[in-house]
């Protein structure tokens, strides 16, 4: 049994939702989502995981904790710092995959399985901060903008949902790299709406960089250790 930490630098992601517009509870609205791959840095996501494997064939487990940001997906929000709103969860894959070649130092391994996604967390303690003029007192002054909008749109998220997981790694000694392609099979929205955009599609293709920390194969392969 190996054990090790996991940790994902790189994001790849596209958010789709049902309709047009997105109506807010104070009325406003905003155009829901641009269709497109974005991509950016997740430097809070990281996790542990546990590995059987055998020679051709492995199981994986892992407690995640990964950030989920969502840049330039709602196109209304004009300036770059406005255009994501963020959030993280809970996230325990379990996948099973295939090594076809054991013998060899760089292995290439082809996975797959399902993402359970718990909770929802908020990993930006912060909103975009707009600098406004004061027109009667002519002076400047900050404030957080769209922060109630941006807490809304996080919060439709469902507590708990089910992601398809598959890819490809290549691993060398204890370090290993993996793409994986991530899409929902469950129910992305807490409640839907007839006359509101809802969450459709969330499609994700990740970097993940994993180490093993123990693993009890190099032992048994190196008797005189």
């Amino acid at each position: 049994m190996e054990t090790g930490i996991v940790y994902s630098p790189l994001l790849f992601s596209k958010l789709t939702f049902d309709k047009e517009y997105i109506i807010f509870k104070d009325y406003t609205s905003l155009t829901a989502g641009d269709n497109k791959y974005h991509t950016y840095l997740t430097g809070l996501s990281t996790g542990v995981f546990v590995r059987y494997r055998m020679p051709h064939i492995y199981f994986q487990g892992e407690v995640n904790f990964f950030e989920n940001k969502f840049r330039k997906n709602i196109p209304d929000w004009k300036t770059s710092r406005d255009k994501y709103f963020t959030y993280s969860a809970l996230e325990v894959p379990l996948f099973c995959g295939l090594t076809i070649n054991p013998g060899s130092l760089v292995k290439i391994r082809f996975f797959g399985g399902i993402n359970n996604r718990i909770g929802r967390f908020r990993t930006v303690f912060f909103s975009s901060i707009t600098l406004v003029t004061d027109q009667n007192s002519n002076q400047n002054y900050y404030y957080y903008a769209d922060a109630t909008r941006k807490d809304e749109l996080m919060k439709k998220f469902n507590n708990y949902y089910m992601d398809i997981i598959g890819g490809i790694g290549f691993s060398y000694y204890s370090n290993a790299l993996d793409i994986r392609f991530e899409k929902n099979i469950t129910e992305l929205n807490k409640e839907t709406f007839l006359y509101n955009a809802n969450y459709k599609d969330l499609i994700m293709i990740r970097v993940c960089y994993s180490f093993t920390l123990f693993n009890p194969w190099i032992k048994k392969s190196n008797p005189s250790s």
